[in-house]
C-alpha cells in the first residue's frame, strides 16, 4: 500500500502539475450537462455544468452565495441524488462510477467531503472517535486506522485537541475535527465548502498546504471559497466561476483573477487597483463614514465583564476577564480557533454559566435575568445558522420571535419586508414560503441575522457574521447595519481581519481566554509580534490602507480606498 497522501512532504515543482499528470491519466470526475432542480424550488440550482477534474488538480470554485456551488459539492459526493432529491438531468462519474447508481458507502471511499456547517457533520462524542468513525464503519483493519490516526493528527494539527469532547469545541476546531475526519479516508477527490470560513488565519494557511501536499502526491481537491486572496496560498490550478447556477468562467487563475468581480469575491487589493486604474472615468472620493452619536459621558458601558470565568464540562475557557463595551460602539473581537471568543459573548447573554465573577448589561447585574429578557437588549446569531433556524417558512422563521413577543401582526408584512431587504434577501424568488433550509449556508446565515433584527434590539452581536458570504453580501449587511435607526451598537466575532479594520472602532485581541489587547485598531495592529502571535495574518488590503490610508487611523474598504490612492497618483504633479 503506497503511504497516505498527508504524509507526503515534498514541494510542488514549477509549473503546472496537474495538466502533465491529465495527459496520461483518467479525469477522476467527470460531469456532464449537470442540471438539478430541487424538489421545493422552481428554478435550476445548476444548469448544464460540464467539468472534468484531473488527478492532483486544485480546483477553485467560487460565485456568490447561493450560485450552486454547495449543489456541485453535492453532486460530486453523491448526496444529489441519494440523499437530496429533485429533477436531475446530466452525469456525474466519480473514478468512472456514476453516482446515481454507486451507493454512498461505495462513494465514500472516493470522496471526502468537508461541509460547510461542522457542527452537521461531527457524529461522535469524542474527537479520537469521530476521525476513526468513518474507516471503522468501512471495514479498515484496526492497524491501519491508528497509523492514519496518527499521521492526519499531525499532518492538520490536531494534537492538542485529541482529549476533547467534540460538543466542547468552537466552531473552528470543529471545522478541523472535520477535515481530519474526510482526511481518515484516504480519499482520491477531497471536496472542502467553504473550508476558512470558521478557521483563524494561521489555521487556514496551515490547511491550505496541507492541501497543496495533497495535491502533490495526486489527490485531487475542490475548494469552495469567497476568500479568494486566502486560497492562493494553496496555488490552485484552475478556477470555476458560477453565477445563478451556471458556468460563467472556467480556466487558469491568472484569468480568472483578471476577469473575476471584486465585489463578489475576495480578492487581493492589487485587483483592486488594477481596475480603478483601468476605469474611464475619474475615481470617485470615497464616501463619508456614519456618524453615531457618542454614548453620553455618563452612560454605564452596555456590557461589561468583571474577573469572569467560564467554560464547558469542567474546563475553563475564559480566565479573569475583564471588559467593557459602550452602547455606541462597533467592537471586533478576534484570536486563535478556541480562545474563547464566542464563549466570551455566550456568557454575556446568559446561554453559558459563569462559574466567577460578573456580566453587567448598562450597568445592571445580569445575575437571575432570563436570555428571553436579555434578548429585548441584545440580538444574538450564532456562528451556525443551523442552531437557530426550526420553522417551516422563512416568514415563519423571521415571526416567531414578533407572534411570541405580542408585537401587532397588522405590520408583520412591513417587518418582514425591512428584516429580509436589510440582508439582501428580498429579491430571492420566493423567498418568504421558502424553507430555511433550502437556503444556502450564506443566505442561511443572512437570515439569521434577519431574524435578530426582526426583533429590534438596541445592540446586535454577530458570530462570524462573514462566514459564508460573498464580499458583496457581507459589506453591503454592514453597510446597512450602520444605518438602522434604533440600532446603538454592534460587536461581533469574526477571523475577517479586513472586515474588523474596515468596520470596528475597537478591537479585543484574546488568547489563550485572556484579553491581550483592546484598543483602536491602527493602536492594535502596531505590536506586529502580539497580532501573529493571536494567530492572525497581514492582508494586502491591511498593508494598503498603512501605506495610503488616512492619517486619522481610519480604515478603508478595498473599493474606496482604491480610488483614492488612484486619484492621489493621477492628480498633476504626483
Amino acid at each position: 500500500m503506497p503511504p497516505p497522501s498527508w504524509a507526503w512532504r515534498g514541494t510542488r515543482a514549477s509549473g503546472s502539475k496537474w495538466s502533465d499528470t491529465a495527459r496520461v491519466t483518467e479525469p477522476i470526475a467527470v460531469v456532464e450537462g449537470l442540471t438539478f432542480r430541487y424538489r421545493r424550488r422552481s428554478e435550476p440550482a445548476l444548469r448544464n455544468i460540464w467539468l472534468e477534474i484531473a488527478p492532483g488538480e486544485v480546483l477553485l470554485v467560487a460565485g456568490p452565495s447561493g450560485c450552486g456551488k454547495s449543489t456541485l459539492i453535492r453532486a460530486l459526493n453523491g448526496l444529489i441524488p441519494h440523499s437530496y432529491h429533485g429533477d436531475l438531468t446530466g452525469s456525474v462519474r466519480i473514478a468512472g462510477q456514476p453516482t446515481d447508481t454507486t451507493p454512498l458507502r461505495g462513494l465514500a471511499t472516493l470522496v471526502g467531503t468537508v461541509l460547510q456547517d461542522p457542527a452537521r457533520q461531527l457524529v461522535a462524542s469524542t474527537v479520537p472517535a469521530e476521525l476513526t468513525f468513518g474507516p471503522e464503519n468501512l471495514g479498515v483493519e484496526r492497524d491501519e486506522i491508528g497509523r492514519r490516526l496518527a499521521g492526519v493528527a499531525a499532518a492538520s494539527g490536531l494534537a492538542p485537541l485529541m482529549d476533547r469532547t467534540t460538543d466542547e469545541l468552537s466552531g473552528g476546531e470543529s471545522q478541523q475535527v472535520a477535515i481530519g475526519g474526510a482526511l481518515m479516508l484516504e480519499p482520491r477527490l477531497l471536496v472542502l465548502d467553504e473550508p476558512l470560513a470558521n478557521l483563524d488565519p494561521v489555521a487556514a494557511y496551515r490547511l491550505l498546504a496541507l492541501v497543496r501536499r495533497l495535491a502533490d502526491a495526486g489527490t485531487a481537491v475542490v475548494i469552495v471559497e469567497h476568500r479568494i486572496e486566502d486560497v492562493l496560498d494553496a496555488q490552485p490550478d484552475r478556477a470555476l466561476y458560477l453565477d445563478h447556477g451556471v458556468t460563467r468562467y472556467l480556466g487558469s487563475m491568472d484569468g480568472f483573477l483578471a476577469s473575476a468581480d471584486p465585489t463578489t469575491v475576495k480578492l487581493p487589493f492589487y485587483t483592486w487597483m488594477s481596475r480603478a486604474r483601468a476605469a474611464s472615468a475619474a475615481p470617485s472620493v470615497p464616501s463619508k463614514p456614519v456618524v453615531r452619536r457618542p454614548s453620553p459621558e455618563d452612560a454605564p458601558p452596555r456590557l461589561e465583564w468583571r474577573r469572569v470565568e467560564a467554560g464547558y464540562d469542567g474546563r475553563t475557557v475564559l480566565h479573569n476577564v475583564s471588559a467593557s463595551l459602550g452602547a455606541r460602539e462597533r467592537v471586533a473581537v478576534l484570536g486563535p480557533n478556541g480562545s474563547g471568543k464566542t464563549t466570551l459573548f455566550k456568557a454575556a447573554i446568559g446561554l453559558r454559566p459563569l462559574t466567577k465573577g460578573q456580566v453587567l448589561v448598562d450597568g445592571e447585574s445580569t445575575a437571575g435575568r432570563s436570555v428571553a429578557d436579555l434578548a429585548a437588549t441584545f440580538g444574538y446569531v450564532f456562528q451556525n445558522p443551523s442552531q437557530m433556524l426550526f420553522a417551516p417558512t422563512v416568514r415563519d422563521e423571521l415571526l416567531f420571535g414578533p407572534r411570541n413577543l405580542g408585537y401587532d401582526p397588522g405590520g408583520f408584512d412591513a417587518l418582514v419586508a425591512r428584516a429580509l431587504r436589510r440582508v439582501g434577501l428580498a429579491d430571492e424568488p420566493e423567498i418568504e414560503s421558502r424553507p430555511p433550509r433550502t437556503l444556502s449556508h450564506g443566505q442561511q446565515k443572512r437570515l439569521g441575522i434577519a431574524v435578530a433584527l426582526a426583533l429590534q434590539p438596541r445592540t446586535l452581536v454577530l458570530d462570524e457574521p462573514s462566514a459564508g458570504q460573498d464580499y458583496r453580501s457581507a459589506t453591503a449587511f454592514m453597510r446597512e447595519v450602520e444605518r438602522i435607526a434604533g440600532l446603538e451598537s454592534v460587536y461581533f466575532v469574526t477571523h475577517d481581519v479586513d472586515l474588523a479594520l474596515t468596520h470596528a472602532d475597537r478591537i479585543l485581541l484574546l488568547r489563550g481566554g485572556r484579553i491581550l489587547a483592546d484598543g483602536a485598531p491602527s493602536e492594535v495592529i502596531a505590536d506586529r509580534e502580539r497580532w501573529r502571535a493571536c494567530n492572525l495574518r497581514e492582508t494586502s488590503l491591511m498593508e494598503a490602507n498603512l501605506r495610503w490610508g488616512s492619517r486619522s487611523g481610519r480604515f478603508f474598504g478595498p473599493e474606496a480606498l482604491a480610488a483614492m490612492v488612484v486619484a492621489e497618483l493621477t492628480m498633476p504633479g504626483a
